[in-house]
């Protein structure tokens, strides 16, 4: 009963001043209205980057090109060029920790279709390349094993190849010529946001069998090698397996990190992630700033409360109220003032992120029709959990200077004041 009437005795002091206290309360509604934009925005920035990373490549992808060492091994001089190779792919293959291996060879060549022509990024690559850099298919499909076994000339045209060549008309079935020889078109890629590509845009690619490579360009050495690890826990381990292959198949010191020059999405996901993280912690820094302002401004009107209520104060002592009673109250008010703050704050919010739609980020810059890495604000429960806490820190810290000074004022003292 006693909590239950300091309560009701904080809400009518609260009722007494309302334009006082709704002036109060919009100033802590600005501030979590701040904090929890920013904190929406940050996690757009951060669902944005990692959309444009993972449409380029799956978790736990590594691509490996040849180097030059910079140590000496085996009786081989530093200094020497490392040149990738096919037979290195099949060892790979046999690594426990190696889920995926594909070679891929690189050259940029003309194509035609009838009256057509465009130059495209012509990768030659095994199938499982496809699932390693999530090369999915809006119609057709991706070349396949019986593919690159039997030598088929077939190709898989990137969204902007098809798009220059046909049209909006079908181009599965259809015969593109690339430098000359004919290729049938088997499938053709969706369109997908894609931040990373380390040759060229997958849009602007054809991807044919590796086995057929040599029928358009001659190259004795492969581009890159692509490696997938099982699972991302065992991901630094295989990589480790991987070099150590490579190492002895090219005699070069494992330790050599200059023989073998790697695109480890691994790392690239936690230099995103670090980059994420910090824009978040920032964003809340500068509006929780925001918040203590209005935190300051509870705190202001609470001191003038309690030097308005001085002699009510001494009233209620000099009937009995002890001072954690007069402490209660003042720091009841405090948190009634700060938590309608928060609720209109948080209203204000999800009204805000309802209307505001995507905001432009990459998709333009990448090309990406379908607006994935552009930033859409995300009100999700962390926010909302994150937002709270602050907010109840706010309150606590605005309304405890006040409530003490109110209960340690003298009684008599108290009931003297004009």
């Amino acid at each position: 009963m006693l909590l239950k009437e300091t309560v009701a005795q904080a809400w009518s002091a609260i009722a007494a001043h309302r334009f006082r206290a709704g002036l109060t309360v919009l100033g802590i509604a600005w501030g979590i209205l701040t904090v929890a934009s920013m904190m929406a925005y940050g996690n757009g920035f951060h669902r944005a980057m990692f959309a444009g990373f993972s449409n380029a490549f799956s978790n736990g992808v590594a691509v490996i090109y040849g180097g030059q060492t910079s140590m000496q091994a085996g009786g081989e001089r530093a200094g020497r060029r490392v040149f990738l190779k096919r037979a290195d792919i099949e060892p790979l293959t046999h690594l426990g920790l190696v889920k995926h291996v594909s070679p891929e060879l690189f050259e940029s060549l003309p194509l035609t279709f009838g009256t057509r022509a465009t130059s495209a990024g012509v990768r030659g690559v095994a199938p499982e390349y496809g699932l390693m850099r999530t090369e999915t298919p809006s119609d057709g499909r991706f070349i396949n094993a019986e593919d690159v076994e039997r030598r088929r000339r077939v190709a898989f045209l990137g969204t902007d190849v098809a798009r220059k060549l046909f049209g909006n008309s079908p181009a599965v079935g259809q015969t593109v010529r690339i430098k000359g020889l004919s290729f049938e078109v088997v499938g053709v890629l969706t369109d997908k946001a894609q931040l990373s590509s380390y040759f060229w845009p997958d849009r602007m690619s054809v991807f044919i069998p590796h086995s057929v490579t040599e029928q358009l360009f001659h190259q004795d050495y492969l581009d890159t090698i692509v490696v997938q690890t099982i699972a991302p826990a065992f991901h630094e381990r295989g990589m480790r397996q991987v070099r150590a292959v490579l190492a002895e198949r090219h005699r070069f010191d494992a330790r050599d990190e200059r023989a073998l020059s790697v695109h480890d999405s691994a790392e690239m996901r936690r230099i995103f992630g670090g980059m994420t993280m910090g824009l978040k912690l920032v964003l809340v820094f500068i509006g929780t700033l925001t918040l203590m302002i209005g935190g300051v401004g509870v705190m202001n009107i609470m001191l003038v409360s309690v030097t308005e209520r001085t002699r009510e104060i001494g009233v209620r002592k000099a009937l009995g109220a002890r001072r954690r009673h007069i402490l209660t109250q003042f720091l009841l008010e405090g948190l009634v003032i700060t938590g309608l703050g928060g609720a209109v704050g948080i209203a204000l919010t999800a009204t805000l992120v309802s209307v505001s739609g995507r905001r432009p980020f990459l998709a333009r810059l990448i090309g990406d029709p379908t607006g994935e890495t552009d930033i859409h604000l995300l009100l999700t429960p962390d926010v909302l959990l994150a937002t709270t806490l602050v907010l109840m820190l706010t309150g606590v810290l605005s309304g405890l200077w006040p409530a003490l000074r109110a209960s340690r004022l003298d009684p008599i003292e108290s009931l003297r004041y004009e």
